[in-house]
This record gives structure tokens, C-alpha cells and sequence, in this order.
């Protein structure tokens, strides 16, 4: 009787192994299958992620051209700061238009970072034009007639090559040549003509006490900056 209650046993326990070892297959396999899913969700992330790498690059190129065609920077980072205000009188100024020539006194005060004014004075010393510049915008000024064109860079650099900058209008106000100028000439070109300018430069007086300000234009009319241009 023992020895059939030893073997009943022995059948017991072998069943329980097979079934703890099938359990244990099981489990395995379940493990090496969570695996591979994991494998597969780490090659998708990484995936994903040169994607995004990609767009990211992509966006940078575009947002790097995006600046690139916007207005120029007024300030280039090799540009010395060597004055603080400048005074410049008795200069002349060439101007080319339509092919013909004009030539006139004009004298240039400047503060650094912040007012250009370049006043055209063709007789007596009488300002007949003027010309403001701001970091941000230009305006140009007709006494004669009591009107005035002003606009933003970005508006005059859609229409006219090469940039103007206030950069270069400053470096014209405190007798220097500005680096897009050939030859000593600075020639702006629009779509149906070009304009060029030739100074003949007097010595300027710097960093002087000066109390600049932007003309008062209650009673002249503003005109449309594209008139000009054209």
C-alpha cells in the first residue's frame, strides 16, 4: 500500500514540474515578446527623434533666411564706436539723378545710437532738404514744398539695393566713406532709376555737448514713401 501511496506521489510531483516548467516557458516567452515590443518602441522613439532633429534643422534654416532677407542690422559687430556725437559743417554734397547732377553745401549732425540729420543747404545756408535717421526708420524732408516721406528700412530695402542702413547714413555724418560706396560714389538702385551720392568730406567736430532732435512736421504733409522711390 506504501509503496503504491510513493508512487502516486511520484506521478503528483512529475505533473507539478511539467506544469511549473510549462509556466516557466510561458513566462519566457512572454518576457522575450514584451522585449522585442520594447526594442520596437525604442527604434520608433528614435526614429522620431531624426525626425524631429530634421524639422528642427529645417526650421532653424528657415528662420536663418527668414533674417537674413529682413533688413540689415544697423550695428555690425566689427563697427568701432569711436564718437559719441559728431558736428560736421561746410562738407558738399553730388547728387546724381535722371542723369543730371547737383551739387550743394550740406553740413551733418549725429549722435551715435540714436539721430542722424544731414541738412542739404544749396543757398545762404538755407535748409532746403533734410534728412533724418533713426535706427529705425528714415525720413526725408522738403521745406520747399512743406511735405515729408518716412519709412521703416524693411520698407526702403524692398525696393532699393543695396540696404541702406543707418550704419552707412552715420558713417556719411561723421566723414566717412560707408563700405557700400564704389570708388568714394554711394549709388542706391530702384526699379526704374538710381540715385548716387559723392561727399567731399570737412573735418568733423566730435563728441561735443549736442541736443538733437527730429524736425517738427505738424504743417507739412506726409507722402507716400513708394513716390519717392520709384
Amino acid at each position: 500500500m506504501r509503496r503504491h501511496q510513493y508512487i502516486l506521489l511520484a506521478v503528483l510531483m512529475a505533473l507539478s514540474s511539467c506544469s511549473t516548467t510549462k509556466q516557466l516557458a510561458l513566462m519566457e516567452q512572454q518576457q522575450t515578446q514584451m522585449s522585442q515590443r520594447l526594442d520596437s518602441m525604442n527604434q520608433q522613439l528614435g526614429t522620431m527623434q531624426q525626425q524631429l532633429n530634421q524639422l528642427s534643422s529645417m526650421m532653424s534654416q528657415i528662420t536663418g533666411a527668414q533674417v537674413a532677407m529682413s533688413e540689415p542690422t544697423t550695428t555690425t559687430p566689427t563697427e568701432k564706436r569711436d564718437w559719441t556725437t559728431c558736428t560736421m559743417r561746410g562738407a558738399k554734397a553730388k547728387v546724381t539723378l535722371g542723369g543730371k547732377s547737383y551739387t550743394s553745401a550740406c553740413s551733418t549732425q549725429a549722435v551715435w545710437d540714436s539721430l542722424v540729420v544731414i541738412s542739404i543747404t544749396p543757398v545762404f545756408g538755407i535748409e532746403v532738404f533734410r534728412i533724418e535717421a533713426t535706427p529705425h526708420d528714415v525720413t526725408v524732408i522738403n521745406r520747399n514744398d512743406k511735405e515729408y516721406y518716412r519709412a521703416t528700412y524693411a520698407e526702403i530695402n524692398a525696393v532699393v539695393r543695396p540696404f541702406v542702413t543707418y550704419a552707412d547714413l552715420r558713417s556719411v555724418a561723421s566723414g566717412k566713406t560707408p563700405a557700400t560706396a564704389k570708388n568714394g560714389v554711394l549709388t542706391y538702385t530702384a526699379k526704374q532709376g538710381s540715385a548716387s551720392l559723392e561727399m567731399t568730406y570737412t573735418t568733423p567736430t566730435l563728441n561735443k555737448a549736442l541736443t538733437l532732435q527730429r524736425a517738427d512736421l505738424k504743417r507739412y504733409t506726409k507722402k507716400d514713401i513708394r513716390n519717392l522711390l520709384k
